[in-house]
């Protein structure tokens, strides 16, 4: 696995993730969570806590393109490649979490069903990134 292109991948796939949770969760969902505020912390409380949520898709971006890098079959085309490892990573991540979550907490279907559908999106489009940064060696 080559280091450079590890890194460029994992800046461009934390970049997507970043992005792809303010729209999922101040966009999206962020009237939801204004209307239901007693089920999360304060923004004090978050914003205490901020490293973690920085640390965590940082971690995420890079273990992603690891799983990638060391699976990566060249001349596969880097970009449909990125596409299926983002839609089965996606899957991997969200469709049974968003099962256990509807089982334990008491939070409507709907927004399991949207957390499940945006986390869906943002890793497939995380692969694709991934995908497409991750060129083959020359």
């Amino acid at each position: 696995m080559d280091f450079k292109r590890w890194l460029m991948a994992t800046l461009g796939a934390c970049g997507v993730i970043v992005a792809s949770e303010y729209v999922i969760h101040n966009v999206w969902l962020g009237e939801f969570y204004r209307m239901h505020a007693q089920w999360w912390r304060s923004g004090p409380e978050m914003a205490a806590r901020m490293g973690f949520l920085v640390g965590g898709q940082i971690a995420l971006a890079g273990l992603l393109t690891l799983v990638y890098a060391r699976g990566y079959e060249a001349g596969k085309g880097t970009v449909a490649q990125g596409f299926r490892f983002g839609v089965l990573a996606g899957l991997l991540l969200f469709l049974p979490k968003s099962l256990m979550l509807y089982c334990i907490y008491p939070y409507p279907a709907s927004l399991i069903l949207n957390w499940l559908l945006g986390g869906f999106v943002e890793i497939t489009l995380a692969g694709l990134m991934i995908g497409y940064l991750y060129k083959p060696a020359k």
